[in-house]
C-alpha cells in the first residue's frame, strides 16, 4: 500500500540520553516497521559527529555518552532506509541548547550568563552557530524531506542588554513574541535558500501565546509548520481552546507529537501504558475534530524522552518501552484500544499474561513469559530493580530504623542489640540482591548501551543505594558489638576500640 504523507507515524529517538549502540537499531527498526512506525524523528543533540567549527559540540562530561561516529551515523540512517523509515532529524536552534552552551566556547551565546539553556537571538554569532550545525546535519542526511528546528520551551528571552535593546520600542506584551520569531524567521529563511525544498518543523509551545495578529504579520505559515505537542492523557488533556481557530488560519500544515515515554516523570523508569495509550486516545479525538481545518493533517510523532533536559537524569530506557510503544502504536493505527489489541501486542512480545497497563506501585511480579523483543532483559532487570527500590525504602526508612537505629541513636550507642540483630539480616540481604540485579543490569545493558550510559544509570540508582546499607550494615556491626552497654559495666572493649571502616 502506497503510503501517504497524512499517514506519517514517527517514533522519536531522543539520543540526549541513553543512546543505544547501533548493533541494537539493526535489531529494533525491523520491529518499529512491523509495528507500523513510518519513520523516526532523531533528535542527536551531542552524539552527532560534529566536524570543523561547531566539533566542540561532540559530547563531554560526566555523563559522556559516546558520540556516534560518522560510520555509527551513517549505519543509523542506512538501517533505517533498509526498513523504509523515512528520517526527520532534529536539531535544537533556540531553546535547550545546554548541549552547545555548556562548552567554554559559546558560552558567550548564553541568554543569561549562569543558565545554559537559551541561546541570546540578538547575537551575531548565535546564528552563525546555528547555520553551522543545520548545515551539517542536513548534508550529512541523504533524502531529506523535512528538518525538525525545536525551538520549544525558551526559557530565557529579553533579558540581556542587548535583546533588551532592540525591542525598547515594542509593547512590553510583544517584545518576546518579536524576538523569538526574529529569531525563527532568521533561521527558516536560511533553510529556505540553502535548500528551497525542505520542509521545516518547529515545536509549537512558543506561538501558543503569540497573538494570531502578530503570527500573520510575519506569515510564519509560509515558512514553518507546527508540531503540537501535548503529553498528558485523557482525563487531564488541556489545550488552549482557541489554538485551532487560530493555527488554521496561519498554517495551511500541522503535526501533532504524543508520547510513549519520559512524560509520567523526570526520573521515572518505567512507562505506564495506561496513561499513553490514553494519550493517544484523546490526541485521535482532536484530530477528528480539528484536522478538517487545515488543508494538510501531516502525522504523529511519538516521542520518547530520554530526559527531560540535557543536565537532568535519565528516565525511560528505551528497551524498557518498546510494549508501551507497540501498544501506542497500535492504539493510533485503529483509533481505538481494546481488550483485544492488548491481547495481541502481548502474545507477539511474549507476554505470557496481558502486560501491565500500570506497573505501579512497586512491588509486582516480574514479567514472565518467552520475551521477543530487543532489550527485553533491561526490562525485566528494571522491574527487578523497582521492586527492590521500595524494599530498600521500606527497611531504610521503616518504623523500625526510626525507632531502635535512627542517627542520634547510632551517635550515642543507645541502641537494643534485639532490634538491630534483625535489621543486619535485612541490610545484608539487601545488599547481597542489590548485588545479583547491577551484576544481571551490567551484562544486559553492556550489550545495547555505551559504557558512559552504564555508569551513569549505575551510579545515579545502585551506587547511592550500596554506598547508604554499606554504611547501616556497619554501624549495626558496631552496635551489635556494644551489646546495648551504656554503663561501662562489663563491656571488654570501648567504642573507639570497635570503629570499624565501612567495607564497600
Amino acid at each position: 500500500m502506497e503510503r501517504t504523507i497524512s499517514s506519517n507515524r514517527l517514533v522519536h529517538l531522543d539520543l540526549k540520553g541513553a543512546p543505544a549502540k547501533v548493533s541494537y537499531y539493526e535489531k529494533l527498526f525491523p520491529m518499529l516497521k512491523k509495528m507500523g512506525a513510518t519513520g523516526l524523528l532523531v533528535e542527536w543533540e551531542d552524539t552527532f559527529p560534529y566536524g570543523d567549527e561547531v566539533a566542540d559540540i561532540g559530547s563531554s562530561g560526566p555523563a559522556n555518552h559516546d558520540l556516534y561516529s560518522k560510520e555509527d551515523a551513517r549505519l543509523l540512517l542506512e538501517l533505517a532506509k533498509q526498513n523504509d523509515l523515512v528520517v526527520i532529524p532534529l536539531v535544537q536552534t533556540f531553546g535547550h541548547l545546554e548541549f552547545v552552551l555548556k562548552h567554554k566556547a559559546f558560552q558567550n551565546l548564553r541568554e543569561v550568563e549562569n543558565y545554559p539553556s537559551s541561546m541570546c537571538p540578538t547575537n551575531p554569532n548565535s546564528l552563525t552557530l546555528v547555520k553551522a550545525m543545520i548545515k551539517q546535519i542536513v548534508e550529512f542526511h541523504s533524502d531529506l524531506s523535512f528538518l525538525h528546528i525545536g525551538a520549544d520551551e525558551v526559557w530565557h528571552m529579553a533579558l540581556c542588554e542587548r535583546c533588551q535593546a532592540q525591542v525598547v520600542l515594542e509593547k512590553p506584551e510583544d517584545r518576546k513574541s518579536r524576538l523569538f520569531l526574529n529569531h525563527v524567521l532568521a533561521v527558516a529563511k536560511f533553510i529556505q535558500s540553502m535548500y528551497p525544498s525542505l520542509g521545516i518543523i518547529i515545536w509549537d509551545d512558543m506561538l501558543r501565546s503569540i497573538s494570531p495578529e502578530i503570527l500573520m504579520e510575519y506569515d510564519l505559515g509560509k515558512y514553518v509548520e507546527p508540531m503540537v505537542w501535548h503529553y498528558r492523557s485523557e482525563d487531564n488533556f488541556v489545550l488552549p481552546p482557541d489554538i485551532w481557530a487560530k493555527y488554521s488560519k496561519i498554517f495551511p500544515n500541522f503535526w501533532v507529537a504524543s508520547a510513549f515515554k519520559g512524560a509520567t516523570g523526570s526520573s521515572r523508569m518505567l512507562p505506564i501504558p495506561a496513561y499513553h495509550i490514553g494519550n493517544h486516545l484523546a490526541w485521535l479525538k482532536v484530530i477528528k475534530e480539528e484536522a478538517g481545518k487545515f488543508e494538510n493533517f501531516r502525522g504523529v510523532a511519538l516521542t520518547g524522552w530520554s530526559r527531560y533536559d540535557h543536565f537532568a537524569t535519565l528516565c525511560e530506557m528505551l528497551p524498557v518501552a518498546i510494549p508501551c510503544l507497540a501498544l501506542c502504536l497500535q492504539t493510533w493505527i485503529s483509533g481505538t484500544f481494546s481488550l483485544e489489541i492488548h491481547d495481541n501486542i502481548s502474545k507477539d512480545l511474549g507476554f505470557s499474561t496481558p502486560l501491565l497497563l500500570n506497573p505501579y506501585p512497586r512491588p509486582q511480579l516480574l514479567t514472565q513469559g518467552k520475551l521477543d523483543f530487543p532489550g527485553w532483559e533491561i526490562m525485566v532487570g528494571v522491574e527487578w530493580f523497582t521492586n527492590l527500590q521500595e524494599k530498600i525504602r521500606s527497611v531504610v526508612d521503616g518504623d523500625q530504623v526510626e525507632t531502635w537505629f535512627n542517627e542520634w541513636q547510632i551517635k550515642n550507642s543507645y541502641t537494643n542489640p534485639m532490634q538491630i540483630e534483625s535489621l543486619l539480616a535485612s541490610f545484608s540481604s539487601i545488599l547481597t540482591e542489590l548485588a545479583s540485579v547491577e551484576v544481571y543490569l551490567r551484562r544486559h545493558m553492556a550489550s545495547v548501551f555505551h559504557m558512559s550510559t552504564l555508569n551513569e544509570w549505575l551510579g545515579t540508582w545502585i551506587e547511592p543505594r550500596r554506598k547508604k546499607l554499606v554504611q547501616l550494615e556497619h554501624d549495626a556491626q558496631l552496635q551489635m558489638r556494644i551489646g546495648g552497654r551504656v554503663d561501662g559495666g562489663d563491656f571488654p572493649f570501648s567504642a573507639q576500640d570497635v570503629q570499624m571502616e565501612p567495607q564497600a
